[in-house]
């Protein structure tokens, strides 16, 4: 319907009374978007995850947004996770510009096109902690819309996404220390010191007297060298002559002992 015509319309109306004049301008209200913008955003309903870490399967949350005004709008939306949700990589977007992104808020920036038929999708990756999760989307344009309800939305998820506990507890720690390590300290310590001390000096061993070869012919040490080599050498063949000239000398000695005593007693005489 064109709106002129409503304006017409509404005109002729007034004319019969104020009462009816309210009811068409009423109803001129609601084809208000025939200028400006349509802008709506929205959020899947349903999100797939792995039960051990968290992670939302696929590409993401899903979404969308666009606008079926007559006229093109620039927009920007923000997509913020409100509990339980964390965003954890970049998003990604059909036709647009991630402007910035955290693990609490997605800012998108997009040029949509004059009375949209297809609206625009945006794959949010992220995690899931909790039993809920709550997240929030909106959409603003450089356009008026005057139709601002479907502007934004809160969509609120009710997954288990704790985390499974372990079934079984840690087992009992050792109650005893390695038995390789000695029980026990030694109970006695060394109850007597030397008592004695060595009562001959270096070189006094005994041991040195028995091993020691005793002098040939008797006790007598200081016999000269025949001696010392008869005590090392155990006698030699020259033995029996030397005792032989040794006997002689005796002899010729009594007998020049007894020739001299006897020509002093015939001088006497």
């Amino acid at each position: 319907m064109n709106r002129s015509r409503i304006t017409s319309a509404a005109a002729t109306v007034a004319l019969l009374g104020g009462l009816a004049a309210t009811q068409v301008a009423t109803a001129a209200g609601a084809f208000a978007y025939d200028s400006g913008a349509e802008l709506n955003v929205g959020l899947t309903s349903g999100i797939l995850y792995d039960k051990n870490s968290g992670k939302v399967l696929g590409d993401g949350i899903g979404g969308n947004f666009g606008n079926h005004g007559p006229e093109a709008a620039k927009a920007t939306v923000t997509v913020t996770a409100v509990k339980n949700v964390t965003f954890t990589a970049e998003p990604k977007v059909d036709k647009g510009t991630v402007k910035s992104w955290s693990a609490k808020k997605v800012v998108i920036e997009a040029n949509l096109a004059a009375d949209g038929d297809a609206l625009e999708n945006m794959d949010l990756p992220a995690s899931l902690s909790g039993t809920k999760q709550t997240l929030r989307a909106e959409i603003k344009g450089d356009k008026t819309d005057p139709d601002t309800s479907n502007n934004s939305v809160t969509q609120t998820y009710s997954v288990d996404a704790t985390k499974p506990k372990p079934t079984e507890k840690p087992t009992q720690k050792p109650t005893q220390k390695p038995t390789d390590e000695p029980s026990e300290k030694p109970s006695e310590k060394p109850t007597q010191k030397p008592t004695q001390k060595p009562s001959q000096k270096p070189g006094d061993d005994p041991s040195d007297d028995a091993n020691t070869p005793a002098p040939a012919g008797g006790t007598d040490k200081g016999s000269g060298s025949g001696g010392g080599d008869l005590a090392e050498t155990g006698g030699g063949s020259d033995t029996p002559l030397l005792a032989g000239g040794a006997g002689a000398l005796v002899v010729i000695g009594g007998a020049a002992v007894f020739l001299a005593k006897r020509k002093k007693t015939a001088g006497q005489n």
